[in-house]
């Protein structure tokens, strides 16, 4: 532990963000760390408030631009052109979520695409995108402030992945949601469709994305799906309870969760939808949570999770890793130099206490880095109309106010570590000093 060394690289008074847990944070020559600014964390963003884009140099904030387009967990997708001065953020382009493209050498923006930017190709030459108005909608991560086109259908043909080239302004839909919905048989009467997460494999050819809808029961389904770059060869890795992952390489994937279980299959029946099933499907789902339970030990929070390795293929193999080991959910990023290598964090445990951890696969060695408390404090509910204008009364029927206000508001604040681009730091966002700030571990000393 002598060898690792935390530092804090922004300051208040204004709180700074990166977000999610699955892009390089730093340029091509390692000064820059890209970072979103806002003014207060105690409430999800309003329709159309505005937030600091730029980036960290020399432990100075530099604010270049701004952008409408932001939710706490996820940041606005900032990620830098390949390796590159130029970096990409989301933002409202008229009347759609779009990209913004910023130059850091003039510090000036210098172009504009009309459609949203998710994860962009190494070379930086193509951008995949998700419909952010859904997202939000149904209760994603999305932006606030554009109405779903798709409102009244539960599985568009019109809405799903999009591949934008960065230098034609082509925008053609990867694969719609429709296409997943009706790919390896999911349900499709009991709710509206949509997809999320999506991640590029290490060579750019496979993209690996989340595929969700509520079951009969209420429950939510997620299916872990991966499509060819070229919007080929879509197929289902697995389904149940799946939640964060990252590829370990071109043919690996590894998540959290629990996967194709009998029970998730009993509860995605079809036939449940029928309202006549209301009464028994109530049954079913507290004979489901009892069951989970038993087979956890009594633990609910994490019955008969754990991490596993999918590979992509079309007849997919599920190995579990880190039994005993990793016995909880965490957003896991694999070293862009060394693959043998992740980071990790969990969720805040009973006192509020986050772990940083690192995890090695080969030794399947797991070394703690630090924890970082949680606040307290409570979301601010006085705009609490305005913070879900938009979202489906059937989501905001399943969780309180309050709940959903925490998640989306900038006190949820998880670790999300991601790695710069050379994988000698870890850089996280924390809560712990009271505002929300981003902090570098420096682990170059332990990745050899």
């Amino acid at each position: 532990m002598e060898q690792i060394k935390i530092e804090r690289l922004t300051s208040g008074p204004k709180h700074h963000l990166f977000g999610f847990h699955d892009l390089l944070i730093t340029n091509g020559v390692g000064d820059k760390y890209l970072s979103l600014e806002v003014d207060t964390m105690n409430r999800p963003p309003l329709p159309g408030e505005l937030f600091g884009v730029g980036y960290v140099k020399n432990g100075q904030y530099v604010r270049i631009g701004e952008t409408t387009a932001l939710n706490y967990p996820q940041g606005a997708r900032q990620q830098w052109v390949g390796e590159t001065e130029l970096f990409i953020v989301n933002n409202r382009v008229g009347d759609v979520w779009g990209t913004d493209l910023y130059d850091t050498t003039t510090n000036q923006r210098i172009d504009r695409f009309e459609a949203t930017t998710h994860m962009l190709s190494k070379d930086g030459r193509y951008a995949y995108g998700l419909d952010y108005a859904r997202l939000f909608r149904l209760g994603g991560y999305g932006y606030s402030g554009i109405v779903d086109k798709g409102v009244n259908d539960a599985m568009p043909k019109n809405s799903g992945i999009t591949k934008l080239d960065m230098q034609t302004k082509k925008v053609e839909l990867l694969v719609s949601v429709r296409q997943v919905a009706e790919c390896g048989g999911a349900s499709s009467g009991v709710s509206h469709h949509y997809l999320t997460h999506l991640c590029l494999n290490p060579s750019c050819t496979r993209v690996a994305f989340l595929h969700r809808y509520f079951m009969a029961d209420g429950g939510l389904m997620t299916r872990l799906m991966s499509v060819s770059t070229d919007g080929t060869g879509l197929r289902c890795l697995a389904q149940g309870f799946l939640s964060h992952f990252d590829w370990k390489d071109n043919q690996t994937i590894y998540i959290f969760g629990r996967a194709n279980s009998s029970l998730d299959a009993l509860r995605n029946n079809s036939l449940l939808s029928n309202p006549l099933m209301a009464g028994p499907m109530k049954v079913v789902k507290k004979v489901a949570k009892f069951v989970l339970r038993r087979g956890n030990g009594g633990s609910n929070a994490n019955a008969g999770k754990y991490f596993m390795m999918i590979t992509d293929a079309e007849r997919p193999v599920i190995t579990p890793f880190a039994q005993g080991l990793i016995t909880e959910d965490g957003h896991p990023m694999t070293n862009p130099m060394n693959g043998n290598w992740c980071i990790n964090d969990t969720y805040p445990d009973k006192e509020g206490i986050r772990t940083l951890m690192l995890y090695n696969f080969l030794t399947n060695q797991c070394i703690n880095l630090g924890t970082f408390k949680m606040l307290m404090d409570k979301p601010d509910m006085a705009l609490a109309e305005k913070y879900f204008t938009g979202v489906d009364p059937k989501i905001l029927g399943s969780i309180s106010q309050e709940e959903l206000a925490f998640t989306r508001s900038g006190l949820h604040c998880d670790l999300h570590p991601r790695w710069s681009r050379d994988g000698q730091q870890a850089v996280f966002d924390s809560i712990h000093e009271g505002t929300r700030q981003i902090y570098v571990a420096h682990v170059g000393g332990l990745i050899k």
